[in-house]
């Protein structure tokens, strides 16, 4: 086991959440890949973190400020200083990054990006990326991130490091003639993420074949207290006269289960997804997918999954059907998808995610 001195420090944005009822998609992502002698820094939680990790909180008495100064920074930059860890691995936040970099140039610091960089606050200037990159190592989840954040007169090496899955905790793999005639729609209820869309294409579609189960899975925000925005206001009042229901947030392993037990996952996104978890999640559990053509969702799928254009109602409807009519066609999609998830399986992230670790840091050489 790694000492002290050689532990590897991960920070976590702001917002995010870090225990079993509130965590999002980057915190689950560092959960399944952290080892017990690493420090995991966040915000002061209202529940118990996961369990075997070792969490630092961001003092409770700095919240109120977090997102209005540079309290969250000051606070993690305090805990380099205390715990002086071998590298330091930041989540999605640059301007805490390259503060990180600056102040402690002995550490090696890296920046994972999670989003489109030029739509990120620090990132969307291209002497903004340049400085970056120049003072830390940069990593993007996807060649489309990484994409965009060379694009334009920026120089420089970035490292794509997928995300990925843990194929041992997800629920037994259901044959889809088995399955229940449920669709899904699984993510953050918002107007990016296309649940407007989700409820034309199904409204539309329960007038044709009034059978299916359809439900959204999902709040504002990654936990049980999200709020009532007005966005879900509104689809709450299109939804009164439908079948349609509004499940609400829901813990991770119970999304897992219903994704297994679904028919279909629709993901009609119409921001350029910079991954595309929700997609992940239903290919490893083969359960057939109907997503949209944007960001870097197309190349993550693969084979696995029907494509269709968000702005284009009647064109997605058509791919919708397609899927609901043909049996076969979702058994295949099933196999292709199963396989395609494979490629973005936890095992080989953590060797790649160690290999790139011992590279930027060869002080790890060994501890790894």
């Amino acid at each position: 086991m790694m000492g002290k001195t050689s532990r590897i420090m991960t920070v976590l944005p702001p917002k995010e959440g870090f225990s079993p009822g509130c965590v999002g998609a980057i915190g689950l992502l560092v959960q399944c890949l952290a080892q017990p002698q690493d420090l995991i820094v966040g915000k002061a939680l209202d529940c118990l973190p996961f369990v075997g990790l070792h969490y630092l909180e961001i003092s409770k008495s700095w919240h109120s400020l977090f997102i209005q100064s540079n309290a969250y920074r000051y606070g993690v930059s305090r805990l380099v200083q205390k715990y002086q860890p071998r590298l330091v691995e930041i989540h999605n936040r640059p301007e805490i990054a390259l503060y990180i970099a600056q102040k402690y140039p002995y550490i090696p610091v890296s920046l994972t990006l999670h989003n489109d960089p030029l739509s990120m606050r620090g990132l969307k200037k291209d002497i903004d990326r340049q400085k970056i990159i120049e003072k830390l190592h940069v990593v993007a989840v996807s060649e489309w991130v990484k994409d965009r954040f060379l694009s334009g007169q920026v120089k420089g090496g970035v490292t794509i490091l997928p995300n990925y899955i843990d194929f041992e905790k997800l629920p037994q793999y259901i044959p889809i003639s088995e399955r229940k005639k449920n669709i899904l729609f699984v993510g953050r209820v918002v107007a990016d993420k296309g649940a407007d869309i989700f409820v034309a294409l199904c409204c539309k579609l329960l007038q044709v074949d009034p059978s299916w189960n359809i439900e959204i899975i999902g709040a504002d925000r990654f936990n049980s207290n999200s709020p009532e925005t007005p966005f879900i206001q509104k689809l709450r009042h299109q939804l009164r006269q439908t079948q349609i229901k509004m499940v609400g947030y829901l813990p991770y392993d119970q999304v897992l289960q219903k994704i297994s037990e679904a028919s279909i996952i629709i993901m009609p996104s119409r921001w350029p997804e910079p991954f595309g978890m929700t997609a992940l999640e239903a290919m490893a559990c083969g359960t057939p997918l109907l997503v949209s053509a944007v960001g870097a969702l197309p190349k993550v799928v693969g084979n696995g999954a029907l494509l269709m254009d968000p702005t284009n109602i009647e064109q997605a409807f058509q791919q919708l059907i397609r899927l609901v009519k043909n049996q076969d066609l979702r058994e295949q999609l099933s196999l292709y998808a199963k396989e395609q998830a494979y490629h973005y399986n936890a095992e080989q992230a953590l060797q790649a995610l160690n290999s790139f670790r011992k590279q930027i840091c060869p002080q790890l050489q060994g501890n790894l």
